[in-house]
């Protein structure tokens, strides 16, 4: 991107932001349009988990596997599907960790309290609110900034983890409550009045798959997301961005796993002197 198209997107974007603050909360229909989408993704992790369908997306693919056995991070979404007034976003990403096992990959997800130290600079707070078992409730605090903008989202989110046998972990997120957050990090900052937030993000879900087998673990990550549509005059320029920021963001967060497994001293760190580069597909 050359700096005229990247000052004309700055502007537009601080305009844009002036426009979406007016956005307030989702309407009904889109909600349920929310709904019917969350039953078929909770469906597909029934089927997963149940043995209808594999439990992993990469054994969907043969060339999917493939790649992530060759240590690259695979990452791909749907095309985001238009509700009224707000899209779905649908991605998901995978990686494998060798010479490690599901418990010492475990052990690094379910340190929720170094997660701003795991996942900066996206995420700057994680509060656990209560330990039920294999249930925790978490706060959780995650910045995402594009040039002029800044969206901040503070979300009560509720975990569960499920173990459907010794070599596999489901682990689905639901955030409860989403409060968007203006002039983050300034000192007005302050929550968004319900009928002036922006609608970044309204509601979000997150899916982790982890498996033993092959000498290490996969790891697979799922988010879903429903945000305030994009008005039809600006998609196409505003469309690259909502597309390279989850990308990055799914990278990111794969990687850094990775690399907080590796930190941890669970993987032999001569074997894995030859690490790939990270690679992406095509849209699927």
């Amino acid at each position: 991107m050359n700096m005229t198209t990247r000052t004309a997107l700055a502007i537009l974007l601080l305009l844009l932001s002036t426009t979406l603050a007016e956005a307030g909360e989702p309407r009904q229909d889109t909600l349920r349009a929310w709904d019917d989408y969350i039953r078929a993704v909770n469906s597909n992790i029934a089927e997963r988990t149940g043995g209808s369908k594999p439990f992993l997306w990469v054994d969907d693919s043969a060339e999917i596997q493939r790649r992530v056995q060759h240590n690259e991070v695979v990452v791909t979404s749907h095309d985001p599907h238009k509700v009224p007034q707000g899209l779905i976003h649908h991605w998901i990403g995978a990686m494998f960790v060798p010479n490690t096992t599901l418990d010492q990959v475990m052990t690094v997800l379910k340190s929720y309290d170094r997660y701003n130290e795991l996942y900066k600079p996206l995420i700057t707070k994680v509060l656990v609110l209560e330990r039920d078992g294999d249930n925790v409730k978490l706060t959780v605090v995650a910045v995402q900034k594009a040039f002029s903008v800044t969206a901040a989202v503070e979300t009560d989110d509720e975990v569960k983890i499920v173990r459907p046998d010794p070599n596999r972990v489901l682990i689905t997120s639901n955030a409860v409550r989403v409060q968007e957050i203006a002039d983050y990090g300034q000192p007005s900052e302050h929550p968004f009045a319900e009928a002036r937030r922006p609608g970044y993000v309204w509601r979000a879900v997150v899916v982790q798959r982890l498996e033993q087998r092959d000498g290490g673990v996969y790891v697979e990550f799922e988010t879903v997301s429903l945000s305030r549509g994009i008005p039809l005059e600006v998609r196409w320029l505003i469309k690259p961005l909502t597309d390279n920021l989850p990308r990055k963001l799914m990278l990111d967060m794969l990687n850094d796993t990775r690399t907080a497994v590796q930190q941890e001293g669970t993987v032999d760190p001569v074997k894995n002197l030859g690490l790939a580069g990270v690679h992406e597909p095509h849209r699927r």
